[in-house]
C-alpha cells in the first residue's frame, strides 16, 4: 500500500443492467437498491472498519444519508476510546449542501468535512462553516490524490470507505486508487439512459487500463455479494 494515501474501498449494489440508482426524474425519495438484509448488514461492516467514509455532492442532494455506524461499533469504539469514522462530502460548488444535512450532525457520527475547489460561493462557505469544517482541494474540481494524502498525512485515515456515487467514483479509478470494490448485483433490471452506473464521467479505457481480480463470490437469496481486488 501506498504510505502516502489510505487504502480506499468502494461499495455499491447495483442492478443486472448496472444502473445504481434509478433515472432522475423516475426517483420519488430515498431508492434502495438491494431489498436483503445481508447487504445493509455488510454496509454495516465496512463501515465499521473504514477511519473515513466518502461521498459525492449528488449522493448527499438524492440521499441526505447520516452515514452513521451500527450503535453497536459506536459503542465499542466509545469504551476503547477510538474515534468514530470522519464524514466526508466532495463537492466542486455546493450546490444542494445546506447546515441541515443530517452528516453535519455531530450526534449522528464523527467529524464532518466538505472537500471543495475553489469555486465554492463565499455565502455557502460561510453558512457551511457553522457546521463543519471546509478544505479547499483544487482550482475547478477537488484534486484527488492531494485530498488521499491529506487525508492519510493530516487526519490518520487508514481505511477510506466510498459510498458513491458513480461521479465519484469514476475520479477514482481515473485517479487508479481504488483497492477493493465490494458490489452487490440485485435481480432488478431499471433501463433509463440517464440512470446512474458505477463509474461515470470520461471512458476509462484504455488510459486508465481498469481490470480486477474476482476475490469473493456469496449468494443470499436472489442477490450475488462480489469483492474485487485491484492491483495498479
Amino acid at each position: 500500500m501506498d504510505a502516502l494515501r489510505p487504502r480506499v474501498l468502494l461499495n455499491f449494489a447495483a442492478s443486472l443492467d448496472g444502473k445504481i440508482a434509478p433515472s432522475p426524474g423516475a426517483r420519488n425519495g430515498y431508492v434502495t437498491m438491494s431489498r436483503h438484509a445481508e447487504d445493509h448488514r455488510r454496509m454495516r461492516e465496512l463501515r465499521a472498519e473504514a477511519d473515513a467514509i466518502l461521498i459525492g455532492a449528488g449522493n448527499l442532494r438524492a440521499d441526505d444519508p447520516d452515514l452513521a455506524l451500527p450503535g453497536a461499533e459506536e459503542e465499542r469504539r466509545r469504551a476503547t476510546g477510538a474515534r468514530p469514522p470522519m464524514r466526508v462530502v466532495i463537492t466542486r460548488r455546493g450546490e444542494g449542501i445546506e447546515p441541515d444535512c443530517k452528516m453535519f450532525d455531530r450526534a449522528k457520527g464523527g467529524r464532518s468535512f466538505v472537500v471543495h475547489s475553489e469555486g465554492l460561493p463565499a455565502e455557502k462557505r460561510e453558512r457551511l462553516a457553522r457546521v463543519t469544517t471546509l478544505v479547499e482541494m483544487g482550482e475547478l474540481a477537488v484534486d484527488m490524490l492531494r485530498m488521499l494524502t491529506w487525508l492519510a498525512r493530516e487526519q490518520g485515515v487508514r481505511v477510506l470507505l466510498c459510498e458513491g456515487g458513480g461521479i465519484l467514483a469514476g475520479e477514482l479509478f481515473r485517479a487508479r486508487v481504488v483497492d477493493q470494490l465490494f458490489l452487490t448485483v440485485v435481480p432488478r433490471v431499471l433501463g433509463g439512459s440517464d440512470a446512474p452506473t458505477l463509474a461515470q464521467g470520461p471512458s476509462l479505457f484504455p488510459e486508465a487500463n481498469v481490470e480486477a481480480s474476482l476475490a469473493a463470490v456469496d449468494r443470499v437469496g436472489d442477490e450475488l455479494f462480489l469483492r474485487y481486488d485491484f492491483r495498479w
